[in-house]
């Protein structure tokens, strides 16, 4: 499938980043510069430039006289992404629960209803509604640095799980744990957002290990 020509690097990172995450492209699969120029339609020069980044970036390994692949999902990795985020995630959550604008809640909703809306085997499309209702908690806090960081991190996560499924079981908690996130926002509860965030990120990574060790990566 030909995908539509980036106007920038930026764009032609997104574009790829998005195959990844998206299954198009799997781990352990060559990138080949002269078809990814063909594929959106830039000479090699932006192209390499891309994958030094997402080298940089944990996504991509570059051998000499071998170029590119899509690294492989890795246990140790993602278990270190879900550390930092067991630290994030409450320290944005608290500061929402106290600060909150309603008009921001109310966009929380909608997003939740689309996520709702999502069937449970479009893991690419929830996995990205999913990171939009985060993002959203984040974007607004004072602290940018930390919530840069923060989307970086949910970056590298969804890159990395996206051979992993999502369970009908999970998926139904994920939807209750959200629910429950916007209540405790509505009341400006931080104490209860903070139980729920902490809970909602333990059960992603305990189902995510479940799935590695199964596949036995």
């Amino acid at each position: 499938m030909v995908q539509p020509t980036p106007n920038h690097s930026d764009s032609l990172y997104e574009a790829i980043l998005d195959e990844i995450s998206s299954g198009r492209l799997v781990g352990g699969q060559r990138l080949k510069i002269s078809d990814l120029s063909k594929r959106y339609g830039v000479s090699a020069s932006p192209v390499r430039e891309t994958l030094r980044q997402m080298q940089g970036e944990g996504f991509v390994e570059i051998h000499q006289n071998r170029g590119a692949t899509i690294k492989q999902a890795d246990s140790s990795t993602i278990q270190n992404i879900f550390e930092v985020l067991k630290l994030l995630e409450p320290y944005f959550v608290g500061w929402f629960a106290e600060n909150a604008d309603p008009a921001i809640v109310k966009e929380l909703r909608t997003l939740q209803k689309h996520l709702k809306a999502a069937e449970t085997g479009q893991m690419a499309q929830f996995r990205k509604l999913d990171s939009e209702f985060h993002g959203l908690i984040c974007q607004y806090h004072y602290n940018q640095v930390a919530a840069e960081t923060w989307k970086k991190l949910r970056t590298a996560l969804n890159v990395h799980a996206a051979p992993l499924r999502i369970s009908a079981t999970r998926h139904a908690t994920i939807l209750q744990e959200h629910d429950a996130l916007i209540a405790a926002f509505e009341a400006n509860d931080a104490a209860e957002a903070d139980r729920v965030i902490r809970q909602h990120v333990d059960g992603s990574f305990t189902q995510m290990s479940q799935q590695m060790r199964a596949l036995g990566i």
